[in-house]
């Protein structure tokens, strides 16, 4: 199990496309549900603004730049960028990932959800379907099936196009892998008839481009997907809120508590290969007007101890993947990018959380399990104070090579014309190097591995009989006490440090 990874929702619908030209009004964009947004009732905070007035367009290159720089700077790991193929290939907000893709310089590592429903009127018949912006539909309704864009799946000739189509995306180097493979998430799995027959025709398909496979991650899946997928994901709030929805509904809107959805996220039994996804907040009244839902109560403090607990049940669970809804979801009210009220509270948030989760797993991992890894943890951390200690000795005794200054002046000074060298690492042998160049000898090393080293001098253990020297210098700072301890019992020469020879030059 590697670290913990951040996977935020990405909605690429930040571009006029001339389809929402017709369907919604000209200009159309996500932020124009956002900025007609009106409270429906009193502290409904609406319509919410982003931070110095940024409502970007991502055809704008700068844009993705800025977006990929509040990336890294708080811990966000990828961007899972919605993908939306219909029936015959048909494609629509293609274009920011398109750019991206030729966009090389900008390091915004994503990976795909196909977003598969129909796009329909919200008064169409169709069951599945997304509606995008009921609150600009008009009041006539068309005597036509409501319908927008279809989604239809084909056979295996379109499902080979759709892959020769994304395989572009795969390749690149920012595109997110689980164990060497693509990841690629199913939004909702269950309906897909030919989920199976098609995601083991991509993944052989993913083989013969030189992937071990793809990863697939499917929410909304049901047992029948259960072979061909890897990691089943609860696409959060939808699957907690839908629990709830109806007891909490009034004449319009739903009336939802933050901390009642979250509870229910980290509450509910999973099993193995299970992803459980998080939100940041949720308010779709933007897009649905009176019949949207609304989740109150959230606050930057609440969703970073719960994002901070959620990574924590994932990882207990094997699962190094957290997804969360979402980066920019502005018109549902599921966004990280700073805003006129918070800043970018929300995104300190993750920061935090990945730094601070292992304080949760004893909640839901055996305690042994809790010990070996902080222990493991400990063990990290150790490990990067001693390469520490070796970069501080390599800075110094570089420093003093430019200036002509040489370790053997300082021996010199103190009477000291052989030494036996104690760590012969990194450090012991470039000591041997830079001693044999001038007039103190290196009569021996001495090391744990003893004999094993190859070396052009000989080279003891602490076990073996140590020849005489005027002095030993140890290379292993971290832990000088400790063998000078140890050699002091078996030599009755001089023990130095190499750090400190060093630092008194």
């Amino acid at each position: 199990m590697g670290e913990a990874k951040v996977i935020t929702m990405y909605l690429p619908q930040f571009h006029r496309v001339k389809e929402n030209d017709e369907w919604w009004g000209k200009g159309f964009t996500e932020w124009t549900a956002v900025r007609k947004a009106q409270p429906l009732f009193e502290g409904h905070y609406q319509p919410r603004k982003p931070q110095k007035n940024n409502y970007y367009d991502l055809m704008d290159k700068s844009v993705m730049k800025w977006q990929a720089d509040l990336m890294h700077l708080y811990g966000v790991d990828a961007q899972c960028i919605y993908h939306y193929w219909f029936k015959d290939g048909r494609r629509i907000l293609e274009k920011p990932a398109e750019n991206l893709l030729t966009w090389k310089e900008i390091d915004m590592p994503f990976c795909f959800c196909w977003a598969n429903e129909t796009w329909a009127r919200s008064w169409s018949h169709i069951v599945n379907k997304n509606t995008w912006a009921d609150s600009f539909e008009e009041n006539d309704k068309k005597k036509d099936k409501g319908i927008l864009l279809e989604q239809q799946y084909g056979h295996e000739q379109q499902w080979r196009e759709h892959f020769e189509y994304l395989c572009e995306f795969f390749h690149d180097k920012r595109y997110l892998k689980k164990d060497e493979k693509p990841v690629f998430v199913v939004y909702k799995a269950k309906l897909m008839p030919c989920f199976n027959k098609m995601m083991q025709r991509w993944k052989e398909w993913a083989a013969e481009e030189g992937f071990p496979g793809i990863y697939v991650v499917a929410a909304d899946s049901g047992e029948t997907q259960r072979q061909y997928m890897d990691l089943a994901l609860y696409h959060e709030p939808g699957h907690a809120m839908s629990s709830f929805m109806m007891e909490h509904r009034n004449k319009t809107h739903s009336f939802l508590n933050y901390h009642t959805i979250w509870k229910e996220i980290l509450e509910h039994a999973g099993d193995k290969n299970q992803a459980y996804g998080g939100f940041v907040g949720y308010d779709d009244t933007p897009r649905r007007g009176n019949q949207g839902n609304v989740v109150y109560d959230a606050s930057p403090e609440a969703f970073r101890e719960y994002l901070s607990e959620l990574i924590a049940k994932n990882m207990a669970d094997g699962n190094e993947l957290i997804f969360l809804n979402a980066w920019n979801e502005w018109g549902e009210g599921m966004y990280l990018e700073p805003d006129c009220r918070f800043g970018d509270q929300y995104l300190q948030a993750i920061y935090y959380a990945k730094e601070h989760y292992k304080g949760y797993l004893e909640k839901y991992v055996h305690l042994d399990y809790c010990k070996s890894l902080i222990q493991e943890q400990k063990r990290l951390q150790a490990k990067a104070f001693r390469y520490e200690k070796y970069w501080r000795v390599l800075d110094k005794w570089l420093y003093l090579k430019e200036q002509d200054i040489h370790i053997e002046d300082g021996l010199e000074e103190q009477g000291i014309h052989s030494v036996a060298v104690y760590g012969m690492g990194m450090l012991g042998k470039h000591l041997v190097e830079e001693l044999r160049k001038g007039c103190v000898q290196v009569r021996y090393g001495i090391d744990v591995r003893g004999g094993q080293i190859k070396a052009d001098i000989p080279v003891y253990s602490l076990c073996d009989k140590l020849p005489e020297a005027d002095a030993a210098i140890v290379t292993v700072d971290y832990d000088f006490d400790t063998i000078k301890e140890e050699l002091e019992k078996r030599v009755p020469y001089k023990i130095l440090s190499l750090a400190q020879i060093i630092e008194e030059l």
